[in-house]
């Protein structure tokens, strides 16, 4: 047998190579961490989905005020909610397992509000998990808030990243 040949890659290629090896590492699929100031203080927007596996919703959400509202594309789907937490969100199941944390909430079944963009109002308070007849702006403080929706048949299929809220009058 004979000598094994080197393949003659042109120089060109090899830049191709390593430029979208280093995008694949370090772009694609990198969870990133976004920090910002405010108020002296520093936060961070959590980037991970509520429910893996999920279809993103993308919340735009009022900044720093004691009423905010929300807006996202409309998903369609037979049932939305938005939640606000006053500590980080935990799930177990594909479950919301601290529902005692939930201070405000609004969903498609509550008959106000539409689907894309709702306002605080539109909502109503969660006291030890049950749902209120009553909308309380927040207190100052941190808060955690996601949306996740279901199709016709309860599959719960859509959820959006949990977000970290300051309020800070």
């Amino acid at each position: 047998m004979g000598k094994m040949q080197l393949l003659k890659i042109p120089r060109a290629v090899w830049i191709c190579m390593l430029i979208l090896g280093w995008l694949f590492l370090y772009g694609c699929g990198a969870e990133e961490e976004i920090a910002s100031e405010r108020s002296g203080d520093y936060y961070t927007e959590l980037q991970n989905l509520v429910f893996y596996g999920s279809y993103e919703i993308s919340l735009e959400i009022t900044p720093n005020v004691s009423q905010p509202a929300f807006a996202w594309r409309t998903t369609g789907l037979k049932y939305v909610v938005i939640t606000i937490f006053d500590s980080k969100i935990d799930i177990k199941d594909r479950r919301i397992a601290n529902p005692q944390n939930a201070v405000w909430t609004w969903n498609t079944g509550l008959g106000r509000g539409r689907e894309g963009n709702i306002s605080f109002n539109d909502g109503a308070d969660v006291r030890d998990g049950e749902i209120q007849n009553t909308t309380t702006p927040l207190h100052p403080g941190i808060y955690y808030m996601a949306a996740w929706g279901y199709d016709k048949n309860y599959r719960l299929t859509h959820s959006s990243k949990e977000y970290q809220y300051v309020y800070s009058p």
